[in-house]
C-alpha cells in the first residue's frame, strides 16, 4: 500500500495530510492539526480569540474548497517531494507540499 503526508498551509495555519495513493486516487484520507491528533475530516477547532477563529473558519472554508476541486488528486499525487503547488482559488492561497511518501509493506517487513 502506497501513501504519502502533504503538509497544506496558509499564512495562519497548517493542516497534515496522510493519504493512501489508490488508482489515481488519495484515500483513506486522515487529518492532523497537530500534536499527534489524526481525524478523517478537517478538523474544526475552536478559538477563543475572534480574529483567530475567523481566520481559522476561513482556512476550513479554503480546504474544503480545494478538496471538492476535480484535478485535487492530481495535484496532490503528481507533486515531487519537497515540490510546493500553490492553490489560489480561494480567500487566502493555500500552499500544498509533498513531504513524504512511503509504502506500509516495506514498513511492515
Amino acid at each position: 500500500m502506497e501513501r504519502a503526508v502533504w503538509i497544506i498551509l496558509n499564512k495562519n495555519f497548517s493542516l497534515t495530510l496522510d493519504g493512501e495513493i489508490k488508482n489515481g486516487n488519495v484515500i483513506d484520507k486522515k487529518f492532523s492539526p497537530g500534536n499527534d491528533i489524526w481525524t478523517e475530516e478537517i478538523p474544526r477547532l475552536g478559538f477563543s480569540n475572534e480574529q483567530v477563529q475567523k481566520d481559522y473558519d476561513e482556512f476550513n472554508s479554503d480546504l474544503l474548497a480545494l478538496f471538492s476541486e476535480p484535478s485535487v488528486n492530481e495535484v496532490l499525487i503528481d507533486a515531487k517531494l519537497g515540490e510546493e503547488s500553490e492553490y489560489i482559488s480561494c480567500k487566502t492561497p493555500l500552499l500544498i507540499r509533498k513531504i513524504e511518501e512511503y509504502s506500509v509493506d516495506e514498513i511492515i517487513k
